[in-house]
């Protein structure tokens, strides 16, 4: 019977435990946890923490008791300290037993995601501080932000989880400020459309952009404000979410290949350079379809296709993972704001030639009540108009149009090919001449 160990117990790990046990019944799969819940969506907890996700158990899709009923051994609190390619042994530690067993294997995944990342400034651990990553932060969270009392939040950060977070506190009441290195919120984003963003919050969020966090000052274990390059502001809590970086320091030492920030880099069968070792999810790579070069996305939804596919070929299917865009979604308040393939910035960086254009479009049709105005930018190369990227923001239908733009890159599509898509069309969905097909109209 072939044992596989899985060392992660998550987005990827999980459905590729769950996947290999569809397609095997006899292989003996372990589970590694060093948390102490498997299988959440940590995408929602934003949501949970403001209380419009209630409880902690919507965001389980399956628990322990599930897992193991399937035949799936899950340890939890046990962290994996080492891993010994040569004999195929990995060495765990009982966390609350303080006990370390070695274990062996014969094919192991790696899928321990990524970890925030603790900057400079974060080196007390005050009581009002946080970041959020796992379930167990979430939960820390809720608790300590439905005081009355925490009126002023500071989140440091302005990325997708930051962004989020806004959103998270305004509901709960609180007062916002936004500290971030960059002159924009959302990195990932061009600057106009970030900026779009910034224009529909700045009336309810006070934006500090281009400072530089030097220091927490700290009042008997808590935080009373934060210092910057720039200035000193006093605050009530601190959320820390400056990014991540994949959780791999324990196997930086046995020789795999990886990225400059640990991420470990795989083949498009999610396996490493090194022999019955896969790794998958945020700790892993994934292939860009554009850059045509390994990357690391850690998003949930690359995550758990990873996994899934690790599954598949731990039970011997052999089916390789296509590669990414990064197309992502994010709501913040009143907008939607979405991108797929490359930005401005990224097309630069990799000297790829391109033109861009930006229009505004109605979500459907003006004479139907509710429509409502979205910006599409769109990056597509200057000559044989094939569509490299594209990003939008809206209050209404933006989640719904990146995926036809992410399909459309996919299938290297022109901007012509796209405006001539059968795409669907009612008065309350859409307009005539789609929001998308309005855009690649004028892209030429």
């Amino acid at each position: 019977m072939e044992k596989v160990i899985i060392i992660g117990g998550v987005a990827a790990g999980m459905s590729a435990a769950s996947q290999l046990r569809r397609l095997n019944k006899d292989a003996e799969i372990i589970v590694f946890e060093k948390g102490g819940d498997v299988s959440y969506g940590a995408c929602g907890l934003p949501y949970y923490i403001s209380g419009v996700t209630e409880s902690d158990e919507e965001l389980i899709a399956r628990t322990v008791k599930e897992f193991e009923e399937r035949g799936i051994q899950v340890y939890l609190h046990h962290a994996v300290q080492q891993v010994d390619a040569e004999r195929k042994e990995i060495k765990v530690l009982d966390v609350h037993k303080n006990k370390e067993k070695a274990y062996q294997y014969d094919q192991l995944l790696i899928a321990v995601g990524a970890t925030p990342i603790i900057p400079p400034f974060m080196k007390e651990n005050l009581q009002n501080v946080f970041t959020l990553k796992t379930l167990e932060d979430g939960k820390k969270m809720r608790v300590f932000f439905q005081q009355e009392q925490i009126q002023h939040v500071t989140i440091i950060g302005g990325g997708y989880i930051g962004l989020e977070l806004v959103e998270t506190m305004l509901e709960l009441g609180k007062r916002v400020t936004v500290i971030e290195l960059n002159e924009q919120i959302l990195p990932p984003f061009d600057e106009d459309i970030a900026q779009i963003v910034q224009n529909e919050l700045q009336e309810r969020v006070e934006f500090r952009l281009g400072e530089e966090v030097q220091g927490l000052v700290n009042d008997g274990g808590k935080v009373t404000a934060v210092q910057t390059d720039q200035g000193t502001y006093e605050t009530d809590a601190v959320v820390v979410n400056v990014g991540v970086r994949p959780n791999t320091q324990f196997v930086k030492d046995i020789g795999l290949d990886m990225l400059k920030n640990g991420a470990i880099i795989v083949n498009e069968w999610m396996e490493t350079n090194i022999p019955s070792i896969y790794a998958a999810g945020d700790c892993a790579t994934s292939h860009h379809l554009i850059l045509q070069k390994p990357v690391n996305i850690a998003l949930g939804t690359i995550a758990n296709k990873q996994g899934k596919l690790v599954g598949d070929n731990l039970a011997g299917q052999r089916r390789p993972f296509p590669g990414v865009l990064g197309t992502s979604v994010v709501k913040v308040m009143e907008l939607e704001i979405a991108r797929t393939g490359l930005s401005e910035k990224e097309a630069k960086e990799a000297e790829v030639p391109y033109k861009t254009v930006t229009v505004d479009a109605n979500s459907h049709a003006s004479y139907y009540p509710g429509a409502k105005k979205m910006v599409i930018k769109l990056l597509y190369h200057p000559e044989t108009l094939v569509l490299y990227g594209a990003q939008m923001a809206g209050e209404k239908g933006v989640a719904k149009r990146i995926d036809v733009l992410a399909t459309a890159i996919t299938a290297r599509m022109t901007t012509e090919d796209i405006t001539l898509l059968d795409l669907s069309y009612a008065p309350p969905f859409a307009t005539v001449w789609d929001a998308v097909q309005v855009a690649t109209r004028k892209a030429k």
